[in-house]
């Protein structure tokens, strides 16, 4: 009889950050936020500047958050601090409702190849898109009860491209699901057709609303694209 194999442990603990894609994470919050308001990142520091800065002398006093929020250096605080004090998101969040979701939303670990996903969490991710995108995607009538919910696995390549095409975050969203779907399931052909579209999307430096989407390629999928 054939001995067991071994299997090895996990280590145990806090899974490794990725600054990579914590900075893209902020990066397309400041757009959301620049986005809805408006605003430059100057325009937006002075806008939530703490009310202890003179504001006669704020270029003197001021310490240039926003502008390392642009460039995803900084991350903004969410939380309430201590004394009930809000965080810079939960400020703008009130003024600019809808951009706090960037920043929290998990959306950003189908781009995170080293997180394992599971099905479900990806079948989530479809059922949240918008109906012109999931009615591609999600079966008529599916429900979480329904056992097979998904359509028949999408080879035109018209799809993908008008997911390339569309200029919606959501469609970029639509694509990571769709990649992260392939290697779940071992579908290559899927697998090989939404590579091609994301390395138009990197060639073509294509963004998908706030999402820097050919920034997301070359940081947080090249390497897997280079691989298979």
């Amino acid at each position: 009889m054939a001995e067991a194999k071994t299997v090895k442990k996990r280590s145990v603990g806090r899974p490794k950050k990725n600054k990579a894609l914590q900075q893209l994470r902020v990066q397309t919050w400041f757009n959301a936020v620049a986005e809805a308001s408006g605003k430059t990142a100057y325009e937006l520091e002075k806008e939530f500047a703490p009310s202890t800065v003179d504001r006669e002398n704020f270029n003197k006093q001021r310490a240039r958050l926003w502008e390392k929020y642009r460039l995803g250096k900084t991350m903004p605080t969410i939380k309430e601090k201590k004394g009930g004090r809000k965080g810079i998101a939960q400020l703008v969040e009130e003024k600019y409702p809808g951009t706090i979701h960037w920043l929290t939303d998990e959306f950003f670990d189908l781009a995170n190849m080293d997180k394992e996903l599971t099905m479900k969490f990806v079948r989530e991710v479809f059922e949240s898109l918008p109906e012109d995108i999931r009615k591609y995607i999600v079966s008529e009538n599916a429900n979480a009860s329904t056992l097979f919910w998904r359509k028949q696995h999408i080879t035109e390549t018209a799809f993908y491209e008008g997911l390339v095409r569309n200029p919606s975050p959501q469609a970029f969203i639509a694509i990571l699901a769709l990649l992260r779907e392939a290697l779940i399931c071992q579908n290559k052909t899927s697998f090989n057709l939404i590579k091609e579209m994301l390395i138009k999307i990197e060639d073509k430096g294509i963004n998908h609303g706030p999402i820097l989407s050919s920034r997301f390629i070359k940081i947080i999928l090249t390497p897997v694209l280079t691989i298979y």
